[in-house]
């Protein structure tokens, strides 16, 4: 069964998503960008609960924190406890290897030891002005990464099946099964979307989901009956 990523921007959210059957927790600012960092006391919030004793209910989804994009992450990156399995920072503006590698290696070298950075490609690429999906995912496997996400950067209703082909989906997929990678899929992504792909292939180890468990899009509320939609029902 793949995994379930679902984000949220606030301590209230967060518990919500944690009191469901949700793998991931990811933690970004929706109204600000694709990958846009939420406040870092939040971040605290977060560890601090968990520190205390939170129930095992909550103890068992991991947490994932967006650190913004490549000129974002050093100012916040320090900040990020040790409780948070997952960072990610985005790839915009990045059109080179020689500059996409130099950038993981900065922000791995801050991240806390406990945490993994997840290498983000974006099926947008050209609009985010960097390296194309498959080019990422082959410097990811060379760098060691173990998880890839597969991301939009644009927000304004397309979605990753909308610049990307079945084909080009299913060579990524291919690309981080013979490198031993996990691989997300995110992107505007529902679930009608996301079963539609999987009949004809697509198969990612874990959803990444925000809109579509909202009750009007991204930016708004979570909704705890499309959650619990996705929890019961995403393919797999």
């Amino acid at each position: 069964m793949p995994d379930l990523l679902v984000s949220v921007r606030s301590f209230s959210e967060y518990q919500t998503v944690a009191a469901e059957d949700v793998g991931i927790i990811d933690f970004k600012e929706p109204r600000k960008g694709a990958l846009s960092p939420v406040d870092p006391t939040l971040w605290y919030q977060v560890a601090s609960f968990t520190q205390k004793g939170a129930s095992r209910q909550f103890e068992s989804a991991k947490l994932s924190a967006a650190l913004g994009e490549s000129d974002d992450y050093k100012s916040i990156v320090d900040q990020l406890p040790s409780e948070f399995q997952y960072a990610k920072v985005g790839p915009c503006g990045i059109d080179s290897k020689e500059e996409l590698l130099p950038l993981w290696e900065a922000v791995r070298a801050r991240l806390p030891k406990t945490t993994e950075l997840v290498a983000v490609a974006y099926a947008d690429h050209a609009a985010a002005l960097c390296l194309p999906p498959i080019e990422i995912f082959v410097l990811a496997h060379k760098l060691g990464f173990r998880r890839c996400l597969l991301d939009t950067f644009t927000k304004h209703g397309q979605t990753t099946f909308d610049h990307l082909t079945i084909d080009e989906l299913l060579e990524l997929q291919q690309c981080a099964r013979e490198s031993g990678m996990k691989w997300a899929l995110a992107g505007s992504l529902t679930r009608q979307l996301a079963q539609e792909a999987n009949r004809k292939g697509i198969a990612p180890d874990c959803y990444a989901v925000r809109g579509d468990v909202c009750r009007d899009g991204r930016t708004s509320e979570l909704s705890v009956e499309r959650l619990r939609n996705w929890v019961l029902n995403h393919p797999g």
